[in-house]
């Protein structure tokens, strides 16, 4: 974002040369027009309003961008409102200077007006940049931007395509930088994984110890800044008597009750990597934000990685990526959808403050040190970006385990529901999750399994055969992801979320 400074300069010797284009007076009164980032719906809204402003960055549920350009919050020469309206159907809001457009949508089921966000130019001015706004074919969203960089980055990807400039703003005071390297919207809805717990007795006699590779700030529970701190120094924390946390180390001491956090100071989290000196794994550093949580519930404080859905993805600690890249693609389809159902339907980690373990409790994630150990991981979530498994409207449950003795159970059958029925299982339908069913596998059959040595296997056998999938994607049979998926997982369909 640009220095906001003095902009005014030869307006009038402008005007004289340029009689058709309006030059912004001296005297209007510009406004910062905020914007936030929906981390669970996956848009940007902003707003002129300050009171809108601080209520939007006390909830967890919006990340402020900061000021993204200057516009007005009355009416001035030139201008004309712009709409904001908003879509419950696909849960964003859609912003236009066009009155036509505003009144054509809201004819139209599913929009509804909520009134002018602020006031800016229709059309081209002297020393104003435009707003762009794009369109994802897949998620029929939209993406605002002022800045060239971040709209080249968004239309590398397919599913994005430019629609129009949706208005102007003045120049001086917008992000118009062309840094096309990061674009956020493509990495999906943010995902809470929680990382590891400590005591209170280990975190005061041990401190935990984190650094970054770029500058970052310590904020409190309630998302205020506590400081700012070098990328070269490194933060500790211990646990202090009665729910406080001590931060030393990069800054004097300081105590916070409860909770503290660690964000990129440039905003740009998904860039950001977060090293926290873990000694007893190799893997322990993460993408996007980190915070210490105590809990009230057990006493203990959890280590919470916050970072995009895709990202997460790229962390897969189930497969190393190895085996044949259509494989690798079945795992990071079902491994995305399976977080994507837990932060949509579980509720089992949310009393600690996360959605999900990064453990066998839930599935395996370990992170930035796993992404770079094992790139194919990522290249396989990139090929299958934001690729989700659906039954009808649902997100659906997509188990998975090593082995089949022939047979996949269904849902009722398997190790999960209690191992219910042995027998009569072959070719049954799930009436719990119907697209668990009972499906034929010689592909991921293991000679040493059979329906008595089921129990105690450690192959609950519902869902996808990992093996079975290696072998379907290998040279004799090669088949693609999908058809693997649609073979194991039945009547199912690939929806791309963001």
């Amino acid at each position: 974002m640009k220095k906001i400074t003095a902009f005014f300069v030869f307006l009038s010797f402008l005007s004289a040369f340029f009689p058709n284009v309006s030059p912004i007076k001296a005297s209007d009164e510009l406004t910062p027009i905020y914007s936030f980032w929906n981390t669970s719906n996956s848009y940007r809204y902003f707003t002129a309003s300050e009171s809108e402003k601080k209520s939007l960055a006390s909830s967890s549920k919006w990340e402020s961008e900061g000021i993204s350009w200057y516009a007005y919050s009355s009416e001035q020469d030139n201008t004309v409102p712009v709409y904001k309206i908003y879509n419950s159907t696909y849960k964003y809001y859609y912003f236009t200077a066009s009155e036509s457009k505003k009144d054509s949508l809201i004819k139209t089921e599913g929009w509804t007006s909520k009134g002018i966000a602020f006031y800016a130019y229709d059309k081209e001015q002297d020393d104003t940049t435009p707003v762009y706004v794009l369109k994802n074919s897949s998620t029929k969203k939209y993406f605002y931007t002022s800045s060239p960089g971040e709209k080249d980055c968004m239309l590398t990807d397919s599913n994005w395509s430019e629609q129009e400039k949706a208005f102007w703003v003045p120049e001086e005071n917008a992000n118009v930088s062309d840094d096309d390297s990061v674009c956020r919207t493509t990495y999906g809805p943010e995902i809470n994984v929680g990382l590891w717990s400590y005591t209170k007795d280990d975190l005061k006699n041990s401190p935990f110890k984190i650094e970054a590779n770029k500058d970052y700030v310590i904020k409190d529970k309630d998302g205020e800044k506590i400081a700012e701190v070098s990328k070269s120094k490194t933060t500790k924390v211990k646990y202090d008597d009665d729910k406080k946390l001590l931060i030393y180390g990069s800054i004097s001491k300081k105590k916070v009750s409860k909770e503290v956090r660690f964000e990129a100071k440039d905003g740009n989290n998904s860039n950001l990597i977060l090293d926290v000196n873990r000694p007893s794994s190799s893997y322990d550093a993460y993408r996007g934000k980190i915070k210490l949580k105590y809990n009230s519930t057990d006493g203990n404080i959890w280590v919470i990685n916050t970072l995009p859905m895709e990202q997460y993805t790229w962390g897969m600690g189930e497969t190393t990526g190895t085996g044949p890249i259509e494989h690798t693609k079945v795992m990071t389809s079902i491994f995305r959808t399976y977080g994507y159902w837990y932060k949509k339907n579980a509720t089992k980690y949310l009393k600690y403050g996360f959605t999900l373990r990064s453990d066998s409790g839930s599935q395996i994630y370990r992170g930035y040190d796993w992404e770079k150990k094992y790139p194919n991981i990522k290249k396989a979530a990139t090929k299958t970006k934001g690729i989700i498994v659906k039954y009808d409207d649902e997100v659906a449950l997509t188990p998975y385990c090593s082995w089949s003795d022939g047979y996949t159970r269904r849902y009722e059958d398997g190790h999960w529901g209690g191992y219910k029925d042995k027998d009569n299982y072959k070719g049954k339908k799930s009436s719990t999750y119907p697209w668990l069913d009972s499906v034929k596998d010689p592909y991921g059959k293991h000679s040493s399994y059979s329906t008595k040595k089921l129990a105690g296997s450690g192959n609950h056998m519902v869902g996808l055969i990992a093996n079975g999938s290696v072998k379907l994607a290998g040279s004799k049979y090669k088949k693609k992801y999908d058809w693997i998926l649609k073979y194991y997982y039945d009547n199912i369909s690939l929806k791309t979320m963001y």
